[in-house]
């Protein structure tokens, strides 16, 4: 028998650094938005005395980091759930990737919450959540199933927030990617650690945007501080603000650390030109 599990993924509505803790890890608030990945996890239980596969599908994702092979987050997730005591058999996990790395959806995070919610339904006397802070960052969100949520600390904290705006959208892909450990170190260099809010300050700008979007009200350039700095390298994405403005967005912006950038729509039907360096667009269905 062959599991089907659908798979999710976020939006940073808003992401601020505020600080940088002496062990190199970085306090931030930002407001998670769920969205559909378009990515699916094909699970099949293999017979005792079997390996565990682990296989991807449509994309080549070129695990390697500093020249050493980085463990795929669907196979650490299924290593922490046995370590923390889930008797789970040999399994075969299918992923079919739709979304490019690097893109700041926490793609690879919503595969591995995906099988942890499945673990979690067949084990459910194990502590998932500290499975899922164990596995990655965006994960314990993915699990959790929030439409939104209020991320902060160094991203361990979670608020859920019942609010959530009712919105359709899209995510543009660019040619280029922007993976993690490169864009807080482009984001040290560029406000040499002292950033634009506190947390106090963060969460004040953070509410208001919110209220907007909750009623519907334009509200332009999401901030991320991750975006100035790309955008020193990439200006680029200046081009591609100016057509979401255009097109009448509600409001639109960078996720995460990732390359990705995305817009939240009015009602349109006109056909959108896209510049030449877009590789890819997801479109969102209205929700939630």
């Amino acid at each position: 028998m062959r599991i089907v599990l659908p798979v999710f993924a976020k939006l940073n509505i808003t992401l601020r650094v505020t600080g940088q803790r002496p062990d190199g890890y970085h306090d931030l608030v930002s407001a998670f938005l769920r969205i559909p990945s378009g990515e699916t996890l094909f699970v099949t239980p293999l017979p005792p005395g079997s390996g565990n596969v682990v296989e991807v599908q449509g994309m080549d994702l070129r695990l390697e980091e500093d020249g050493a092979k980085k463990e795929n987050l669907v196979a650490k997730a299924l290593r922490l759930a046995r370590e923390a005591g889930a008797d789970v058999p040999p399994l075969r996990v299918e992923i079919a990737k739709a979304l490019y790395p690097g893109a700041g959806l926490g793609a690879g995070s919503g595969n591995a919450a995906a099988l942890l919610q499945w673990l979690a339904s067949e084990h459910p006397d194990i502590s998932w959540l500290d499975v899922a802070h164990q596995t990655g960052a965006d994960v314990p969100f993915l699990l959790s199933a929030l439409p939104a949520a209020l991320v902060s600390g160094i991203g361990d904290q979670m608020e859920p927030l019942d609010d959530a705006p009712y919105v359709r959208g899209m995510v543009v892909f660019p040619e280029w990617e922007a993976h993690t450990a490169n864009a807080y170190a482009a984001l040290d260099a560029h406000y040499g650690g002292w950033y634009p809010l506190d947390e106090e300050e963060a969460r004040e700008e953070w509410r208001d945007i919110w209220r907007a979007l909750v009623f519907g009200e334009g509200v332009g350039l999401l901030p991320n501080d991750f975006l100035p700095p790309l955008m020193k390298v990439r200006p680029e994405y200046a081009e591609l603000f100016d057509l979401f403005e255009d097109l009448g967005c509600l409001a639109w912006g960078l996720t995460g650390s990732g390359s990705a950038a995305f817009a939240l729509l009015r009602l349109r039907t006109e056909p959108i030109r896209w510049p030449t360096w877009v590789r890819q667009v997801l479109y969102i269905p209205p929700m939630p």
